[in-house]
């Protein structure tokens, strides 16, 4: 997807992908990420997700990732936090450096600007991912590419808790996009343990306008456990 496509959705507000709670898949498995006083979780293409307040709430760091100001300026002042910035550059640019602004505050960082710019050195202490909204806010052909910038920029042992959507592409689409079982096993199987966790068919009244005449729309859950 172009840059300037999720910049104009924040300008207008057409998010209807933001919960307006922390995710109730994170809180039923988030301790399958493990715990310790060096926690430190790693949310990508975050937006202004309640989903970071929460981690930090159970007592994790946390770093996330955004490409809109916009939507990290609203995460910081929705969850009435102070925040600093200061700049951050792709040192690994083949072209021109690219800029990435990295805001910072006691409960919760985010790195704003392009995920594909980041590098491991901004995430050498991540100890889990979390990908409620990444992997499926990407068009097909892009995700192979997404996987593999994932693992060259996180610690190696990392897991990942992720959550897609599964829907009949004929009658829709994306983003966000359908991203099957199947799909996950061909991105991750190479390096990951794979386990679906949960299955849900959301019911058409509790689906988006544009989702609730389609046959079916379904959430998976899956803890990927690196091998």
């Amino acid at each position: 997807m172009q840059h300037s496509y999720w910049l104009q959705r924040w300008q207008e507000k057409r998010i209807g992908f933001h919960l307006d709670a922390a995710n109730p898949y994170l809180s039923s498995y988030l301790p399958l990420l493990g715990h310790s006083e060096d926690s430190h979780v790693f949310v990508p293409m975050c937006g202004k997700s309640h989903d970071l307040y929460y981690l930090h709430q159970q007592g994790y760091r946390v770093t996330g990732n955004e490409l809109s100001d916009l939507a990290v300026k609203d995460f910081y002042t929705e969850q009435q936090l102070k925040a600093s910035k200061s700049v951050l550059f792709d040192e690994n640019s083949k072209t021109e450096q690219v800029e990435l602004m990295l805001w910072t505050s006691p409960e919760v960082d985010i790195i704003c600007g392009d995920f594909f710019a980041l590098n491991k050195e901004q995430l050498h202490d991540i100890t889990a991912v979390y990908d409620r909204g990444s992997l499926v806010a990407l068009p097909y052909k892009m995700r192979k590419k997404y996987v593999k910038k994932l693992l060259k920029i996180v610690p190696k042992k990392v897991p990942i808790l992720l959550v897609t959507l599964d829907y009949d592409e004929k009658e829709k689409k994306g983003p966000p996009f359908s991203v099957t079982e199947e799909e996950v096993f061909q991105l991750y199987s190479r390096y990951f343990d794979i386990r679906c966790l949960e299955i849900a068919d959301i019911k058409p009244e509790k689906r988006s306008s544009r989702s609730q005449n389609m046959s079916y729309f379904n959430e998976r859950v899956f803890f990927l456990k690196r091998l």
